[in-house]
């Protein structure tokens, strides 16, 4: 049945975020025709919602029918504004092509919200605009324009571009980025999050994954940082929760970052630990360095990163993040070899570290753990892990058991700077332990915390053989 028909008027195809077709009713005799009102590029036209409008006989909200005619593959943009609470719908030979979402937070606000909705036009003919009330309480007046949307989509963009873009559903729209120059490159993509919710993936000329990300921006805005070489790159632009949520306007910003002068640290380089701050690019491969203590040293690790969120470990202690880009670390430290990563799940950056030491604190029990004898001891102030020495002899099932009742405590179980077992929580309370089949050796036991702890908080900790 047409679009003109009254009665039993099918406005499109079964709507796919809610599986509801549309029906509308109109009171007056069938064989009378609908007046769809023609609508100009850039010209505003009047309208009201009220009882006498078609009726969806689903949802029992009202609508005025409009048509316009685009060329093809023409980007356009309907804009309703007004007393009205509106949504939009765009039909192609009855198929619906286009719609907004229902506006919850339109019923919620003293003065009606703009309603927007843009699409890309498939071929050069007529399409069928309806505007229609955002639930069954929603009558009143409005104006609805249709405009040539401005847009780069499909597009070759630049570096140190701020692009007014607007989301037109669908899973994602593409920007073909190309880079000049070999240099790290931040993309941020800045929405209405509540309607919208950015999501960014960076491809290769190939279409390979690069990068993806959801929330690395303010306020839960997208941000890609990494570096680039000259090249053709795809940017794909999308909504976090849902390609029915992909509609609104969005900035899309490509910037090239200026790198400090003094990037001096590479990966495999053996730091001294004199307080200087070194810096570093991130590449999104891990990084490592180490450093040598000749007896048992308490260092302070201070790091920053900017881009992207790091794991900093120290001998397999992760250093505590103190805002969004600062991680702090003071560690005792037995002699020997000890390494530093760095690690990101995707982003690139710069980085900086800071390495300080100082003589350790003079704890009563020394460091050497043995067999069947607890030390109780402090956890020293500004200090958040220990560092113990233990030798096996006899081979055998062994129990490490770290107690506090002033802080969550937190065990590693090392041998030849690798992790063997770590635990957090045993048996449901904050107390740690680690039972493990251990070889004749020696090994690193690090006590530790899982979050904060008070100064000179009391800790045992205690190696017996398993029962």
């Amino acid at each position: 049945m047409k679009l003109s028909t009254l009665v039993a008027a099918i406005l499109g195809a079964v709507i796919a975020s809610g599986g509801t077709a549309y029906y509308y009713q109109q009171k007056t005799p069938e064989q009378t025709p609908v007046t769809h009102s023609q609508l100009q590029f850039e010209q505003k036209a009047l309208g009201e919602i009220n009882t006498t409008s078609l009726l969806n006989l689903t949802d029992g909200v009202r609508s005025i029918p409009y048509k316009f005619t685009a060329k093809d593959e023409q980007f356009v943009k309907v804009a309703v504004s007004g007393a009205l609470r509106a949504q939009i719908s765009v039909l192609q030979n009855g198929q619906l092509i286009a719609h907004t979402n229902y506006c919850e937070e339109c019923n919620s606000t003293t003065r009606p919200l703009p309603t927007t909705l843009a699409f890309k036009t498939t071929k050069d003919q007529e399409y069928q605009i309806i505007v229609s009330g955002n639930d069954t309480r929603s009558y009143g007046p409005f104006s609805v324009e249709v405009a040539p949307l401005k847009t780069s989509v499909d597009e070759i963009v630049k570096a140190d571009s701020v692009l007014q873009e607007w989301a037109m559903g669908g899973e994602h729209q593409s920007y073909e980025l190309e880079i000049d120059e070999e240099a790290l490159y931040t993309i941020d993509m800045r929405a209405d999050q509540s309607r919208l919710d950015p999501y960014l993936v960076l491809n290769d000329a190939q279409g390979r994954r690069l990068i993806a990300d959801d929330d690395g921006g303010e306020n839960l805005n997208a941000r890609l940082q990494t570096y680039l070489k000259p090249g053709k790159y795809s940017i794909q632009a999308s909504s976090a929760i849902g390609s029915e949520y992909f509609q609104g306007p969005f900035i899309l910003e490509i910037k090239k970052q200026a790198l400090p002068e003094n990037l001096t640290l590479e990966s495999g380089a053996v730091l001294a630990l004199d307080g200087e701050s070194k810096s570093g690019l991130y590449l999104n491969e891990p990084q490592q360095f180490s450093f040598e203590l000749s007896q048992p040293t308490q260092v302070s690790l201070f790091s920053e990163t900017s881009g992207f969120y790091a794991d900093i470990t120290l001998d397999g202690v992760t250093a505590k993040q103190q805002d969004s880009n600062t991680y702090t670390l003071s560690s005792i430290l037995q002699p020997g070899t000890h390494t530093i990563s760095i690690n990101s799940d995707e982003q690139s950056g710069v980085y900086t570290l800071n390495l300080t030491a100082q003589a350790a604190p003079r704890l009563a029990t020394g460091y050497a753990l043995k067999i069947g004898e607890a030390v109780n001891t402090i956890m020293p102030s500004k200090v958040s892990s220990t560092v113990y020495t233990l030798s096996i002899q006899d081979p055998g099932s062994y129990v490490i058991d770290m107690e506090s009742d002033a802080f969550d405590t937190y065990l590693l179980l090392r041998q030849n700077g690798i992790t063997l077992m770590e635990n957090d929580d045993n048996d449901f309370n904050t107390n740690s332990r680690i039972e493990l089949h251990l070889e004749s050796g020696n090994y690193e036991v690090h006590a530790t915390s899982f979050g904060s702890v008070s100064p000179n908080a009391n800790y045992s900790l205690l190696v017996s053989p398993a029962p």
